[in-house]
């Protein structure tokens, strides 16, 4: 290997170990002002615990995190800490049956969270802390992809295939009727 390559792989190193360093820093500041009482702050640092970007200190940090949030009525805090608790993430122990709960509540607060509606149906697809149901998974799947944008949108349109080539046409019409009236009565 010449001494060109070399230097350059060095360097990125370098770059490498300080840009993590700068992370963890940064990462530290977003604690402290969490730990202050700043709520954007603890719903971020949470986040970044459950999507794995941080590593909890221990085992209850992600809950003391986003817990008094979700208390309050955060559909961002109920969203984080209930695929926490349905994947066992962030350092918090697996709980299916608590994080469907939680997923549920965000999913139909305050109008439409449409990553929550598209949890729900996850839950429902996979019979994560619920009954298996196709119809519902593909109605909140479904739910989830109107009017929305994010991050979820491209695994949202693949469930919603995969559910549908495992819906007969009857079952698909019940779902979309289903879509309808949650949209009129539930969604104004």
């Amino acid at each position: 290997m010449s001494l060109n390559k070399k230097c350059q792989g060095g360097l990125l190193a370098i770059t490498l170990l300080f840009t993590l360093n700068g992370w963890a820093a940064d990462f530290s500041g977003l604690l402290k002002q969490a730990k202050s009482g700043d709520e954007k702050a603890m719903l971020e640092a949470g986040s970044l615990l459950v999507t794995g970007k941080a590593k909890p200190e221990n085992s209850s940090q992600t809950l003391s995190l986003l817990q008094p949030l979700a208390n309050k009525g955060d559909v961002q805090a109920e969203l984080m800490l209930g695929k926490a608790y349905r994947d066992g993430l962030g350092g918090v122990a697996k709980d299916p049956k608590k994080g469907f709960e939680l997923i549920e509540l965000a999913a139909g607060r305050q109008g439409k969270n449409a990553e929550a509606q598209y949890e729900l149906g996850k839950s429902y697809y996979k019979g994560a802390g619920t009954d298996r149901n196709l119809i519902a998974a593909y109605m909140w799947t479904s739910l989830s992809l109107e009017d929305s944008e994010g991050d979820f949108i491209p695994a949202a349109r693949k469930q919603k295939q995969e559910l549908s080539e495992q819906l007969n046409s009857a079952q698909r019409t019940k779902a979309n009727e289903l879509v309808s009236q949650i949209k009129t009565v539930y969604l104004k």
